[in-house]
């Protein structure tokens, strides 16, 4: 059991397609991006939020204190911890940002955006832990679709890429949490658990990459790739645990020392200097 005594949830609005890479290709894909063994949905692995959070920590804390970074998420000679010392573990806990709402090309919109009941169940869990109630059910079968959020009336068949899903009802699911919170999401969509999977397994981004030899002006040899990208306008989240890290670091100080220096936006997942994995990311207060 994780001792926690706060909590927060992250969430990530994809500014920039994000290559979180797995690191081993599939198909006639180089590149392809990090999965959940279980499900095959997008996700970005715990270990690489981390990194990115400390990674903006680092460059962007006021303090420059990297004693306070150490302890924060834990010891690391690259901040200056001494190999002689004992290690440190870290006072946060991350967990791997799991996809919420993925988009979609349709002809109702330049996109809108879908999810599932398996994705909207499995927040219904993270949040509970986190404190937070969600009362909501839902189910949707087949090629249905359930209105969550925007106004859809009038429409009663909504292509998504090359599928098509038939909306049973116009009339919004009233989710508190996504209308609190999620402001940014005007036209959502609950479709089946088998619709969403053709989504995030057809309907990823896949960029085609060269390398031009400076003297010939042409792609060397051997340099054509196919790199896998979640695309932008995805949304995760991610469950973030506060606990004391001495009697003078305590868990609600860690927390603010992070939202305060972590508070716009944040880089993940390679390609950086391609300008990709910018996320505009927003801290959610877990409950009691």
């Amino acid at each position: 059991m994780i001792k926690r005594e706060l909590s927060s949830i992250l969430t990530f609005y994809a500014v920039s397609p994000i290559h979180a890479g797995s690191g081993a290709s599939v198909a006639t894909v180089d590149l392809p991006i990090q999965r959940e063994r279980h499900t095959g949905y997008p996700h970005i692995q715990a270990s690489g939020v981390k990194g990115s959070l400390r990674d903006h920590f680092r460059k962007f804390n006021e303090t420059n204190d990297e004693k306070l970074i150490n302890f924060i998420f834990g010891s690391d000679t690259q901040d200056g911890w001494s190999k002689y010392d004992d290690s440190q573990p870290g006072a946060i806990s991350v967990s791997d940002a799991k996809l919420l709402f993925f988009p979609m090309r349709s002809n109702v919109a330049p996109f809108v955006w879908v999810t599932c009941p398996t994705v909207m169940n499995r927040l219904k869990r993270d949040l509970e832990y986190a404190g937070i109630s969600m009362e909501e059910t839902f189910e949707v079968k087949d090629d249905g679709a359930q209105v969550l959020k925007g106004d859809f009336k009038g429409v009663a068949k909504i292509v998504l890429e090359d599928a098509l899903v038939v909306v049973s009802k116009e009339e919004p699911i009233e989710v508190d949490f996504i209308n609190n919170n999620f402001s940014e999401v005007d036209k959502l969509l609950l479709i089946s658990d088998k619709m969403f999977d053709y989504c995030v397994s057809s309907c990823t981004e896949i960029q085609t990459n060269i390398k031009i030899d400076s003297k010939t002006g042409t792609a060397e040899d051997g340099s054509l790739r196919y790199q896998e990208f979640l695309p932008a306008d995805s949304i995760l989240y991610s469950i973030i645990y506060y606990s004391a890290s001495s009697q003078e670091l305590q868990a609600v100080n860690i927390k603010n020392y992070l939202q305060t220096t972590i508070n716009s936006f944040l880089q993940i997942g390679g390609d950086v200097t391609l300008g990709k994995g910018v996320c505009k990311i927003k801290w959610i207060d877990g409950g009691k």
